[in-house]
């Protein structure tokens, strides 16, 4: 109960909610998820506007990752979301991410009000659109910055499973 106390203050504050009034929102990444890497350009854009209402925070959830392969990922995709490398798992069990790219969007009160995919370009694995029709994260951040009820509060992420450890 203690350490789940203290991994919230971090997550919040040393994160940046305390800067962020409206929000924190949780992008859980894969650098060689293949979804992952056509989603980057949509979420910086989305972290480009609404990053000042909402703290973003990418969640590297591969336990052997380096930073220096994070940092050449952020290059080559010019992706400049803020990250930490959860190599324990702590946000993935918190948050109960199974795939990447999984979004977990917080109020401000630290309730979980949406929770799934960017959007509807990938509907499958190995399964997308040519062209995106529903922007779900988009529209969630646009709600919850306006003060609105996210709907829906719940899709399905489609992308890599995050090799979870076992439970006892």
């Amino acid at each position: 109960m203690v350490w789940s106390k203290l991994l919230l203050f971090i997550s919040f504050y040393l994160c940046g909610l305390a800067a962020h009034s409206q929000g924190r929102l949780f992008v859980f990444y894969d650098t060689e998820c293949p979804i992952c890497q056509k989603t980057t350009k949509r979420l910086q854009e989305m972290y480009d506007k609404y990053g000042q209402n909402v703290a973003f925070t990418t969640v590297f959830s591969t336990k052997s990752l380096k930073k220096s392969e994070v940092r050449t990922f952020a290059k080559e995709y010019q992706f400049t979301l803020p990250y930490v490398i959860d190599r324990k798992h702590k946000l993935v069990e918190r948050y109960d991410a199974r795939t990447t790219p999984e979004v977990v969007l917080l109020n401000a009160q630290g309730q979980e009000v949406y929770r799934g995919a960017v959007d509807n370009q990938f509907f499958g694995l190995g399964k997308y659109r040519p062209k995106t029709t529903e922007f779900y994260l988009q529209s969630a951040l646009e709600a919850l910055i306006s003060g609105k009820t996210i709907a829906p509060a719940r899709t399905e992420a489609v992308g890599c499973l995050i090799n979870r450890k076992k439970s006892s």
